[in-house]
This record gives structure tokens, sequence and C-alpha cells, in this order.
């Protein structure tokens, strides 16, 4: 069994490099061609945290399971507050494969379907990025959506300001047109792609900052039927795709919580993104359409991404081989 840490998955993989793998993936997803069990919480009993336990299996990838913890006493040991690991097995014998650092293949993976959605929900003409929240979401989606097209202008804003203008001095490094933001709405404000990767629990910008047409926003942060980075009248105006309609109607807050208000009901939501890449939906209706994707994020990315992983980590023996046959 090949184990592979945080530092090996980012070494051979980078955003841009998944993009193709994860429209491959959602459109298996959204056409049935995979299994997905839904993503199981357990509460743990002796410390303020929770488990996230994500299993699918795939004919090509085999069969994955990803762990997660959220433990709020992770900061005392200098640990981040998201953990965890892949566990991928041959889908043929069930032989354990691997064991992958989860958080590495979360951060990547989550930046290629945003850099996914974006190409196909996004005006082709889009060249304004804004990006709210400057932590391990925002740079892996800076450096996913960096390189998607000729941007001519990116914003980026954190509460932190040390950590905005960390990532705009990478972004510069990069060759890339950024600056750090004075406001989230002012981060917002005339751009085409909004991505939010914040942990906030109450809506990060409001409505009226985001420009009445022709925006693509792609929600990532927010995870929780009472957790939202989006005001309701923003999500009530825009043409809703998600990664799984059955995940986003018991886990996406953003949705849910306009629901619960009696502003939207289920059918607010267009369609997942899997069938616009397999072309059962057309995606945004015109150039004025706002969009929004609410990403949650699915066990099927982490099962592709991480027998990716795994191939590479084989073919470059890197990582480290554990037991014998």
């Amino acid at each position: 069994m090949r184990v592979i840490d945080g530092a090996t998955v980012r070494a051979l993989l980078s955003p841009a490099d998944l993009v193709p793998a994860m429209g491959r993936a959602l459109a298996d997803f959204s056409t049935g061609q995979v299994h997905q069990h839904p993503r199981v919480t357990v509460e743990a009993g002796t410390s303020p945290g929770r488990v996230l336990i994500m299993p699918a299996a795939g004919v090509e990838a085999g069969l994955g399971l990803k762990v997660l913890s959220m433990f709020d006493r992770s900061a005392e040991r200098g640990l981040p507050h998201v953990q965890g690991v892949l566990i991928l097995l041959d889908g043929t014998y069930g032989e354990p494969l691997a064991v992958i650092d989860g958080v590495a293949l979360t951060e990547i993976r989550t930046a290629a379907v945003t850099a996914q959605a974006t190409t196909l929900l996004a005006r082709p003409d889009a060249n304004r990025l804004a990006i709210v929240g400057a932590g391990v979401q925002g740079r892996a989606h800076l450096s996913a959506l960096g390189a998607l097209r000729d941007w001519a202008r990116i914003r980026v804003f954190s509460r932190s300001v040390d950590r905005a203008e960390q990532l705009v001095a990478w972004a510069r490094r990069q060759e890339l047109p950024a600056e750090v933001g004075d406001s989230a709405d002012a981060t917002v404000k005339d751009a085409d792609v909004i991505c939010t990767t914040t942990s906030s629990l109450t809506p990060v910008v409001e409505e009226g900052s985001v420009a009445p047409e022709g925006v693509h926003i792609n929600g990532v942060g927010a995870f929780g039927p009472t957790c939202r980075e989006l005001p309701t009248d923003l999500v009530r105006r825009a043409e809703v795709f998600v990664d799984s309609r059955e995940a986003a109607l018991r886990e996406a807050g953003d949705l849910l919580v306009p629901i619960s208000e009696g502003v939207l009901d289920t059918d607010h939501v267009r369609a997942e993104l899997g069938e616009v890449i397999a072309g059962r939906h057309p995606g945004r209706t015109g150039p004025a359409a706002t969009t929004l994707f609410k990403s949650l994020g699915l066990a099927v990315e982490d099962l592709v991404a991480g027998r990716l992983v795994y191939d590479l980590a084989t073919e470059r023996d890197a990582g480290v081989v554990v037991g014998a046959r």
C-alpha cells in the first residue's frame, strides 16, 4: 500500500491538471455511471467536532472512502481545522492501494471543479475576477482560475489583510494582475466572476454590490444547512447549478435558508453541473443572466482525483510503500 502525503499530492497534481478529469467525473455522476453514498456526518462525543465520511465507487477508479475531521481544539496542537485521508481500494479485488492526504486532495479537486464550472457557466468575455477569502481554498482557486483565461483584473479580499497581501504577492509572481480589495463588497463590484471561499456562517457580500447582469458566482466555502456566504436576494436572481441536487437540498445553506424563508422552492436549482457537461442542459440562458454554481464537493471527485494521484505516484515511485505481499 502506498502512503501519499500532502506535499507529494501537490507536487504530483495541480488544480489545472485535474480540470478535465473532474469534468468527466461530474458527467459520470449525473448520468448514473458511478455510485456515491450520501455523506455521513458523525458528531464527536468527547470534544467539539465532527467527522465526515464520504464513500464512492467507479468502474475504472475503483473504490474510495474519504474521512475528514473538523475539531475545534485542533489549533491547540497547531493542527489545521480540517484533517483527513482518502483510502483507495482496487475495484476488482478490494485490495487497499493507497492512503492519500485528504486535505490536499480536497483543496485541489475543489478548485478544479470550480474551474470547470467557470468555463461552462461564465460569459466567454468575462475578464474581471474577484475572490473573497484568502485561505487555502482562496489560493487554490486563484491558481486554477488564473490559468483559465487572460484576466484584465483580479481582486482578492480577506478579513486578514496580511493573508490577502500574501496571496496577491504570490499571484503577481505568477504574472497575474492581482490587487487587494478594500472590502468584500468593493472587491466584487464590477466583477464578472466571483468566488467565495470563506468559512463564514453568514453572507459575506450584499446583493447590491454584485453587478445586476452577466455575473457568474462560485459559492464554495459554506457547508451545512444553516451556513451561507450569499444573501437571499442574490441567490433568488441567479440561475443555480449544483454538483448534486440531493446533496445541495440536504446540506447547502445558501439554498436551504432562502427555501426556509419561503423565498425559493426546490425547483430553483436549474441543473447539476454534470448535466451541463453531458449536454443534457444548456447552462446559462444568455449573456445577461446571473449564474451561481453552489459547490459542496462529491465523494466521486475525491475518488477520481485520488486514483489519478495514485497512478502518478506509482509511475514516479512517489510516496512511501508500506507492507509486502
